[in-house]
């Protein structure tokens, strides 16, 4: 059965504990033993906030809190019936916006749904594969029966040996699908997962001619692989795709290159000649309705898959209209988040469809993490409260409850990103939502499943 804990309102909040360097005070969903002071000697780590001491804070406002006192903390002695778990994000280095957010929903999510046994271990991996090796070691010292993190492919790939010895499962949140072994889950979104939604929502709406614009490299090399391949899979057609660099002139030529722009360009260049020299009224008419056109005719597909996200594709659905590719007569596709309000503003990318994640559950998430912590959540710090979330609750039965066979239930889990599963093999399977976009908002015209269809594991 689905956990319904999972959607569990909102009872307290929590202040966020940052950890310092590698190493991080462990933190607890009981009250923290008291701890004496220590003076300080190298290195120094925040107290950790206890549940009680939360409770009082939330009765004034944060800014009006005084600053916690700065201590060396050592592990409680007494650890019996406690299930650690380790959490490895990049809390320092350039990723560090991205693992403080991550930090932050592992702790709602422990606040909200843990029960007094659950012990997190906080670890930074500072972004690299060093790091993270380094951080897992101390976490599974400290004798963490599973591994929350990273959040790289490279970082995961390197301590996977090392869970393995241990005996540990890691949920992992990279996407990289190499990653995934029968102890190594790959917990974030796979590309091919979201390319199979919008592909096969497309085709149920009429589009058969499909075609794509996807940057050069071993990402888009794969992710052209699931396209195709899913095309194929619902019976559509891929009729083409271009490629491109990073810079302004390579993508302006694959942009051509895909609506066979210079060829229609000619085309209209020689009706035009033809039309003037028969010079009869008809022909002047037929003359006169071609005037603002670039080119002859439209483009040869129904919808073309767009890879990027953010300021990249602003920069690219322009280019289509101007180099010929009429996007008021097909549809922009893509599997990333194109809700921010700038996007929307972008005409060409009016009606466009991509995949996202159950909104109503994370939008729910969102305004939760917005109370407590006064800033919007990072877009994959849903995955980190899920992931805490279903260690909160397997862990209520203790360090068995986090064997392959308890964290891979048949029907799933519903959590803040929507339905998920962990599957045989490591990969784990989410459900999406198609939304459409529009200049005043955003609207899902298709709803993310809410089972999973029946498979042998």
């Amino acid at each position: 059965m689905v956990p319904a804990a999972f959607l569990g309102a909102l009872s307290v909040g929590l202040v966020a504990c940052e950890p310092y360097n590698v190493k991080s005070p462990p933190i607890s969903a009981q009250a923290w033993p008291a701890i004496k002071p220590l003076k300080p000697k190298v290195k120094t780590f925040p107290t950790p906030v206890l549940r009680s001491q939360y409770i009082e804070t939330l009765k004034r406002p944060l800014a009006a809190l005084p600053l916690l006192p700065k201590v060396i903390l050592t592990t409680p002695k007494e650890t019996s019936g406690q299930v650690p778990v380790g959490l490895l994000l990049p809390i320092s280095g350039k990723h560090s916006s991205l693992g403080k957010s991550m930090l932050q929903a592992s702790l709602l999510a422990m606040f909200e749904l843990a029960d007094e046994n659950f012990l997190l271990l906080p670890r930074d991996t500072k972004g690299t594969p060093k790091g993270a090796l380094l951080a897992a070691r101390d976490a599974i010292q400290e004798g963490a029966q599973i591994l929350l993190g990273p959040v790289f492919g490279g970082s995961a790939q390197a301590i996977a040996p090392l869970a393995s010895r241990a005996a540990i499962n890691m949920v992992s949140f990279t996407n990289d699908r190499t990653v995934a072994s029968d102890s190594t889950f790959v917990f974030g979104l796979l590309p091919e997962d979201r390319v199979k939604r919008i592909v096969s929502y497309a085709f149920l709406r009429g589009i058969r001619r499909f075609a794509a614009l996807i940057p050069e490299g071993p990402f888009g090399n794969k992710v052209l692989s699931d396209y195709s391949k899913a095309v194929s899979q619902v019976g559509g057609v891929l009729v083409k795709s271009a490629r491109y660099d990073r810079n302004h002139s390579s993508l302006t030529a694959a942009v051509k290159n895909l609506g066979n722009y210079n060829a229609r360009k000619r085309a209209l260049l020689a009706k035009r000649k033809e039309l003037k020299e028969k010079n009869d009224e008809r022909s002047r008419l037929a003359l006169k309705r071609l005037d603002k056109k670039e080119v002859l005719g439209d483009a040869p597909f129904d919808a073309v898959f767009l890879l990027e996200a953010g300021d990249s594709v602003k920069t690219i659905a322009p280019l289509l209209p101007y180099y010929g590719i009429d996007t008021r007569k097909m549809r922009i596709l893509g599997i990333n988040d194109w809700s921010s309000r700038s996007i929307r503003r972008e005409p060409s990318l009016a009606g466009a469809w991509y995949v996202g994640l159950s909104s109503d559950a994370l939008s729910d998430f969102a305004e939760r993490f917005k109370t407590v912590f006064k800033s919007s959540p990072h877009a994959l710090a849903s995955l980190a409260y899920d992931a805490t979330a279903l260690a909160a609750v397997k862990g209520s039965r203790g360090g068995g409850g986090f064997s392959s066979k308890e964290l891979m239930v048949r029907n799933g889990f519903v959590g803040t990103a929507g339905l998920f599963r962990l599957r045989r093999g490591g990969l784990v399977e989410h459900r999406f939502s198609v939304i459409e976009v529009q200049p005043d908002g955003i609207k899902v015209v298709s709803r993310a499943p809410d089972t999973f269809v029946a498979t042998k594991d």
